[in-house]
């Protein structure tokens, strides 16, 4: 087992899915066709031996908790180990503001008390599979106080706008926290996945609390940049940053890409998640699908075309779905054409039969809406 203790943690104030998170958090998000986005740090933290898992959530914890469950699906039960479900929570009952910190501070007693001496900590908006276990290693080997995840990118102009990206010295040292203002083509872009002894975690937190009500995790680290050996590391597999729509509507799509998705598919590092058992899709009167990821009980009687179909979705005769991400339960009648639209849950599109948003502005349809 993995000497450390793992916490997933939910998104800050910069991230903001349209439409999606009216409804769920974003570590309920659907993500191609089969997982939610808080399996993949699960996976990691799973795969690389940790047991003692706290899962912080921003928003209703209803469709985690049913998810979830016991964390069986992750190979965690209670005789080794147990996934804790903690939602935002407020004496006053405000939870419309609360702050990575604040939660950590409301569990410090349990972590305190937990066995584990190292924390690592993962958000749910980035996607990536990573060997936890390895990295604690080499943050041990290092003799840094904390390490940071990062990954070079060349798109940070255009990209993962108000995404936090650190200033290094070249001995790997970060220098600094900051927003991704895309003033820079080349950046170095914070996984927010950040590896540290409980002692120096408590410390952080506690600190944190007194100095504002308003810091995030990320802004105490920021503040000991200049006193502290923090190192950065560099990740060179696959992410996906998820921070607003159109960002989760490309990384879906980018998956459809056969050598993405063999990254999900590895045998040796699993992605798991609750599965359903429920029939094969099945294709009717000449329906067919190109290039598409369609998940079990769908019936498909027209064409999708690189498109990722969720659960129990019917698709009519003759109807057209084109770079389309649709969700479990959706009902698209006959000869209805779409191109670069994300259907919610249990949408029926029946009525108006042409939609089409842009690859750069995808067109959302809200949860259980008639169109």
């Amino acid at each position: 087992m993995c000497n450390a203790l793992g916490i997933v943690t939910y998104n800050d104030p910069n991230v903001y899915v349209r439409g999606l998170q009216k409804y769920r958090p974003i570590a309920a998000f659907n993500f191609i066709g089969r997982y939610r986005l808080v399996d993949f740090p699960l996976s990691n933290m799973a795969n690389s031996g940790i047991h003692d898992i706290k899962v912080f959530v921003n928003g209703n914890p209803r469709s985690l908790i049913d998810h979830i469950g016991s964390g069986r699906q992750y190979n965690i039960n209670s005789k080794h180990g147990k996934i804790e479900l903690i939602p935002l929570y407020r004496e006053d009952g405000s939870v419309k503001y609360v702050s990575d910190v604040q939660s950590y501070y409301d569990q410090l007693y349990s972590i305190e008390q937990n066995n584990n001496d190292y924390v690592i900590i993962a958000p749910v908006n980035m996607i990536y599979m990573a060997n936890y276990a390895d990295l604690l290693d080499q943050h041990m080997e290092s003799g840094a106080e904390i390490t940071m995840l990062y990954q070079n990118v060349d798109n940070a102009k255009d990209h993962y706008i108000n995404c936090d990206v650190i200033q290094m010295n070249r001995q790997k040292g970060v220098l600094s926290i900051e927003s991704n203002l895309g003033n820079y083509k080349n950046r170095q872009l914070s996984l927010q996945t950040y590896i540290m002894s409980k002692e120096i975690f408590v410390s952080l937190v506690k600190e944190a609390t007194k100095v504002s009500s308003m810091y995030w995790f990320k802004d105490i680290v920021n503040d000991h940049c200049k006193d502290m050996d923090i190192r950065g590391v560099n990740f060179r597999g696959g992410v996906y940053c998820i921070n607003d729509l159109k960002s989760y509507f490309d990384s879906n799509m980018a998956i459809l890409d056969e050598a993405n998705m063999r990254e999900f598919s590895n045998p040796k590092w699993p992605a798991y998640t609750r599965t359903n058992d429920s029939a094969p899709a099945i294709y009717l009167n000449g329906g067919s699908a190109v290039g598409s990821f369609v998940s079990n009980s769908c019936e498909v009687h027209g064409q999708i075309v690189n498109s990722i179909v969720g659960r129990a979705c019917k698709i009519g005769k003759n109807a057209v779905v084109e770079n389309c991400l649709i969700m479990p339960g959706v009902t698209i009648g006959d000869n209805a054409v779409l191109k670069n639209v994300i259907v919610d849950k249990y949408a029926k599109i029946v009525k108006k039969k042409d939609l089409a948003g842009t690859e750069e502005e995808p067109l959302y349809i809200g949860r259980r809406e008639n169109i």
